[in-house]
Parts: C-alpha cells; sequence; structure tokens
C-alpha cells in the first residue's frame, strides 16, 4: 500500500525511540559538565514534547484512536484509553524533569527521564505490536489511506520542514 499511516507511525517511533543512546550516555554527566548535562536533557524534552507529543501523540489521538474506537468490530475500548493515559503520563514527566532541573536536582531528572524513556519504550512496542496491527486489521485500504492523509494534514499545519528539523536535531542534542 503506498499510502500506509502505520508506515507514518513506524517511523516516528524509530526516530523517537534513537533518544535511548543520547539518554543512556546522559548518566552522570551532570558531575563533569552540569550546564551542557541540563541544556541536553532541556532540548530532550523540547524535542518530546514537540515531536513526540505534538506530531505523533496528536495523530494518534485525534485521528488513530477515534478511527479505531469508532470502527464497529473493535470491542476493546479500554486499550486505547490506556494508551491515552501513557500519553497523558509523558507530559507529565516532561514537567517533573524541568521542574528538577530548574532545581539543579540532576541526578532526580535523571531517574525520571530513565523511567520516562523506558515507559515510553514499552508504550511504543505495545503500539508496534498490538494496536498497528490491530489497526491494519480491523481497516480496509481506504480507511487506511484516508488516515495517512489525515496524518499528512496534521504535519502540514504544524510544519513538515519543522517535523525534518527535529527529527534531525537529535545528532545536535547527542553529548
Amino acid at each position: 500500500m503506498e499510502h500506509n499511516p502505520i508506515q507514518t507511525m513506524l517511523h516516528e517511533h524509530d526516530v523517537i525511540t534513537s533518544t535511548e543512546h543520547i539518554i543512556k550516555s546522559l548518566d552522570g554527566h551532570w558531575n563533569t559538565d552540569a550546564d551542557k548535562y541540563k541544556s541536553t536533557v532541556e532540548a530532550l524534552v523540547h524535542f518530546f514534547r514537540e515531536y513526540a507529543d505534538g506530531y505523533h501523540h496528536r495523530k494518534e489521538e485525534e485521528i488513530l484512536f477515534p478511527a479505531i474506537n469508532n470502527h464497529p468490530d473493535f470491542v476493546l475500548q479500554e486499550i486505547v484509553e490506556e494508551f491515552e493515559t501513557h500519553h497523558e503520563d509523558f507530559r507529565e514527566y516532561a514537567t517533573e524533569i524541568l521542574d528538577a532541573l530548574s532545581s539543579d536536582e540532576f541526578g532526580k531528572a535523571y531517574k525520571v527521564l530513565t523511567t520516562y524513556l523506558n515507559d515510553l519504550l514499552d508504550h511504543i512496542g505495545a503500539e508496534n505490536d498490538e494496536l498497528f496491527v490491530l489497526a491494519e486489521t480491523l481497516m480496509d485500504e481506504g480507511d487506511l489511506e484516508t488516515i495517512y492523509f489525515k496524518f499528512k494534514d496534521i504535519d502540514m499545519e504544524l510544519g513538515e520542514e519543522r517535523k525534518v528539523e527535529l527529527e534531525n536535531s537529535l545528532t545536535q542534542i547527542a553529548l
């Protein structure tokens, strides 16, 4: 299928999970260069808020989740509700990380950041293995193509060039 929205979701997941090596490299870095550590974590939180939440989660919450929930053959709405709860948790983690940084509690910020990362990786794995497979099973090609173009509308509204900049920014964020 040429316009598969699940491929869009999987690509965005790959970009998001590429932050794992950056985050792991930060462990204890505040002891040698606190300013660089702080700016790196702030940049990561900005990336998560703008790319993961702004582009990716928005597509799921506004388009994919309702399409699945409203499908006549889908009866497990609790699954989608759980994914939405995860998104809220991620937003809270981001705030908690920035609060810890503003108080120079760098160890705490790292602990929350790694919890965020681990929960995010689990979330992505569940979406990849369960939700996206479910979506492709429930929906026909026409439905999926409609979702794809709605995803493109969000990218255009938020800025396709900005999305690419955010994807590429991860190479500059790395220590």
